[in-house]
């Protein structure tokens, strides 16, 4: 099972969106209002020309999407010593390759010289916040959801746990 991220471009947010809204049904079945139903294209396709969108491919099929972000002020203020991942996302038929996803995402931010991997979830989602702990990451702080986010507009008032880990520094052998 070979995982790889490339950059998503125009034509695939489509894909992207069906991913998302795939996660976010699987997580409102469970009782997680985690995401809107569907993100807007507009938020997708400013991700693509930013060239922070990705698919993620298992045995070359499209897998899942994340985002990796060089820059969050949303949720991070100016803060340029990290990496932040967004809408992270795998099919259910793929289930179980996050932690590639999350590894890949760990080795670029490394690679553009970033000393941490930021990123954040619902704080009432509580199986999420154990799965980011368990591989690593550390609640550092919680930010109200702010006017404008797609999930404040799908879902009102929120809050989310922000993490981050620190990245193991690469030596020159």
């Amino acid at each position: 099972m070979a995982v790889e991220v490339v950059p998503a471009d125009a034509d695939d947010v489509l894909t992207v969106v069906a991913i998302l809204g795939e996660a976010s049904a699987w997580l409102r079945r469970r009782g997680i209002l985690q995401w809107p139903e569907r993100f807007p294209d507009d938020l997708l396709q400013r991700s693509v020309a930013s060239r922070e969108l990705y698919l993620v491919l298992e045995d070359g099929e499209v897998a899942g999407t994340v985002t990796l972000q060089w820059s969050d002020p949303m949720f991070w203020g100016d803060r340029a010593n990290a990496g932040f991942i967004h809408r992270l996302a795998i099919s259910r038929s793929h289930a179980g390759i996050g932690r590639q996803v999350i590894a890949w995402a760990e080795r670029e931010a490394r690679a553009n010289g970033r000393e941490y991997l930021c990123l954040d979830t619902l704080s009432s989602n509580t199986g999420l916040r154990g799965y980011y702990e368990e591989l690593g990451f550390a609640p550092v702080g919680v930010v109200s959801g702010p006017v404008g986010h797609p999930h404040t507009d799908a879902h009102g008032h929120w809050e989310a746990t922000l993490y981050e880990k620190p990245l193991a520094v690469e030596t020159a052998r």
